[in-house]
């Protein structure tokens, strides 16, 4: 089988899209599965990756670090070439438009994964100041429009399908097949003592948010919070983004700059010690539709202290493999306050909540999503 993954973005733009991507890609191969990516061409030559299809872009000014493919497209010569029995669309943007066309007229099936709810994003990052539910009502209105064209939709979580039912996607097959993580790397038996060594952390607690830092993301309550918290409490921001330089301005507004740490972008083989060198693990986003480095976390046996927002709600379930908060600083406190106070027990079944999102059970459930849209569409074409 040749799967033909086509993503509105990917490296050297860091987010939760693109590390699914990447997990999703290993294990497609891993199994056997013949991958080509599609995606939008960073323009510098150190930051393309051998084997990916570029097309040609531009850089986005209203998000740094992600771009945007420009018009004549070739999408469905590259198609062509690839010949895929199956398009796999990551996102709803530029090029998710391109290769849903191009698949659409090459008769070839077409699934969605359905990463981002866009219209939480808008308000943030559009070029043009449109009021808030006019922008959301176009947003919904366009995958509306853009989803008729696609065979099946992969939802990362069950909240997630029941949000683009409930916003009137009329596509028949959406199944809830959430991106896996490997049990194998992501363990509490990983030694983090270097992040704390390196921070001068070693006699603190640590919360620890590791995310895209992004104004969506919402880790300002995060550093609201740290002024509610005990002084040996340090909050731990790990990645890169726009938010950045407002989040540090607010941190020294709020005379806790000591006590909020900016380590910037993680590589990949120091991700895992980043977590077990901390005591709790926050999300403040209301918007996620899985949140990858939540259940990352809890594999490696920390509690998780979230949003009581969509995905997050599906899997942590209150007091006992971590802690809800709603959109209130002083209800995020006293949740951090009882995460940071974790026993065994809630570690526990923090890990054993990480093991449904398994590499087999994911194999099994897209396996059966590609044969089956491949089949639908064969029949479709015997039937004219």
């Amino acid at each position: 089988m040749k799967i033909a993954i086509v993503t509105d973005s990917y490296h050297p733009t860091r987010d939760g899209v693109v590390a699914s991507i990447d997990t999703v890609n290993g294990i497609l191969r891993d199994h056997g599965v013949e991958t080509d990516i599609v995606a939008p061409d960073p323009g510098n030559d150190d930051e393309r990756i051998e084997g990916v299809h570029y097309f040609r872009s531009v850089s986005f000014k209203s998000y740094p670090g992600y771009f945007i493919p420009i018009y004549p497209s070739h999408s469905k010569r590259v198609l062509r070439d690839i010949s895929p029995d199956v398009v796999h669309i990551q996102g709803v943007a530029v090029m998710a438009l391109k290769g849903i066309v191009a698949a659409h007229k090459l008769g070839i099936p077409v699934v969605m994964t359905f990463h981002t709810m866009v219209g939480d994003t808008v308000k943030y990052y559009s070029p043009i100041r449109i009021p808030p539910r006019l922008a959301d009502k176009l947003v919904w209105k366009y995958i509306g429009y853009l989803t008729r064209w696609v065979d099946a939709i992969v939802a990362p979580s069950e909240s997630t399908k029941r949000e683009l039912i409930e916003r009137g996607v009329k596509v028949s097959d959406i199944r809830v097949i959430p991106t896996p993580i490997d049990g194998n790397r992501f363990r509490p038996d990983v030694d983090g003592f270097v992040i704390r060594e390196r921070f001068g952390l070693q006699d603190k607690r640590i919360v620890l948010s590791l995310c895209r830092v992004s104004f969506e993301k919402n880790i300002d309550m995060l550093v609201r919070a740290m002024k509610g918290l005990d002084d040996d409490v340090v909050l731990l921001i790990v990645g890169k983004g726009p938010a950045t330089d407002s989040l540090r301005a607010l941190s020294e507004e709020l005379n806790i700059s000591d006590r909020v740490i900016f380590a910037g972008f993680a590589p990949d083989e120091e991700v895992v010690m980043y977590y077990t060198a901390s005591d709790v693990f926050a999300v403040a986003s209301r918007f996620e539709t899985q949140c990858l480095s939540a259940i990352e976390a809890m594999s490696c046996g920390l509690p998780v202290v979230c949003a009581r927002a969509r995905a997050l709600e599906d899997y942590v379930i209150d007091g006992q493999n971590g802690y809800l908060f709603d959109d209130d600083v002083d209800d995020c406190i006293e949740k951090l306050r009882l995460g940071l106070k974790a026993d065994d027990v809630m570690r526990s079944k923090a890990k054993e909540t990480a093991s449904d999102f398994s590499v087999p059970r994911f194999m099994e459930r897209m396996s059966s999503l590609y044969d089956d849209v491949i089949a639908a569409k064969k029949g479709e074409k015997d039937d004219r």
